[in-house]
């Protein structure tokens, strides 16, 4: 195989998992959002988003543009750019890729937030002109959506909701899906394979599923909390907790939180505060937090030996 060939079959196809990543990490990010206030978690999402979407591009200019008789030196400087709209304009010249304006709008936003805005808080200026990537996230929604969002009210503060998330998750989906399709159709012109994806890799809901959003996620939760919580779960695992485990004494009332902080890295942060507060009070915290990590292990031998598995469902005692 030549350089070439495996410089676009192979390290453009890490790359390509690479983009999968960060538009899974930026999707994500949006979907954990509570509400609009805070600049940091746009800045989060923007930046997760904008680096996807530049590195999905500069593959398929690559796989579109590149050939034998480029200047490679010169064509690689080319790359060196965060010019969104430059790399679709690239495509465009070769391929029948069209966005709407909507999709337009929101490239150009990705573009002015990666090439000034990113770096804007390193500036005295910034005291003048704060929030800038908030407030273009905000506006975008605000005008595709029809609304009016509150970032300031203390009690009137707009919460991120399903429409939201429906919608950013629909404007990434109708960018990143046609740019991928080109990456599919070149690699197969070129007979490679950049385009194969590792189904376990987070780029696999990305580019193989299609997913761009959560909802899923969120149902597979209570699914499987259901699921623990029936006479159906008898495996290791179940056993485990349900005979050597006594539950701590979480909040009744507080089960909403608890059930966010199993979906939310970010919501876990109060309830680990509450964790700790119930470990000062366990006196063989060694011995649960070893049993603890042998319940969670993905191929546990535990409580088999009596063929308790071909009984599953039919204990009274679960």
């Amino acid at each position: 195989m030549r350089p070439d060939e495996y410089w676009k079959n192979f390290n453009l196809g890490t790359e390509l998992d690479i983009a999968g990543r960060f538009l899974f990490n930026g999707l994500q990010a949006f979907h954990e959002m509570d509400h609009f206030a805070a600049e940091e978690d746009a800045f989060e999402v923007l930046y997760s988003v904008a680096v996807g979407v530049e590195r999905l591009l500069k593959i398929a200019v690559i796989l579109t543009e590149h050939d034998s008789a480029v200047d490679q030196d010169a064509f690689e400087k080319s790359l060196i750019t965060h010019e969104h709209q430059e790399l679709v304009r690239r495509l465009k010249a070769k391929h029948d890729l069209k966005f709407s304006a909507r999709e337009n709008e929101f490239i150009a936003l990705l573009g002015r937030f990666y090439k000034s805005q990113r770096y804007g808080r390193y500036s005295l200026k910034s005291v003048f002109k704060s929030a800038q990537e908030r407030k273009e996230l905000v506006n975008f929604l605000e005008k595709h959506l029809d609304i009016k969002i509150d970032v300031s009210g203390l009690l009137t503060i707009t919460r991120n909701e399903r429409k939201h998330r429906e919608l950013i998750g629909r404007v990434v989906s109708k960018i990143v899906n046609p740019v991928h399709q080109i990456v599919e159709d070149e690699a197969r012109r070129l007979n490679i394979y950049t385009y194969e994806i590792d189904y376990r890799s987070k780029a696999s809901k990305i580019f193989l599923s299609k997913k761009f959003d959560f909802e899923g996620e969120d149902i597979l939760q209570a699914e499987l909390i259901a699921y623990f919580l029936s006479r159906e779960a008898c495996g290791p695992n179940a056993r485990l907790i349900r005979d050597l485990i006594q539950p701590l004494q979480f909040d009744p009332a507080l089960e909403g939180e608890y059930l966010a902080a199993l979906r939310s890295d970010r919501k876990k942060i109060t309830v680990l505060d509450e964790l700790e507060s119930h470990y000062a009070d366990i006196t063989n915290f060694i011995e649960r937090r070893a049993l603890l990590e042998h319940s969670v292990r993905e191929n546990l031998d535990y409580g088999e030996e009596d063929g308790d598995i071909d009984d599953c469902g039919d204990d009274d005692d679960i």
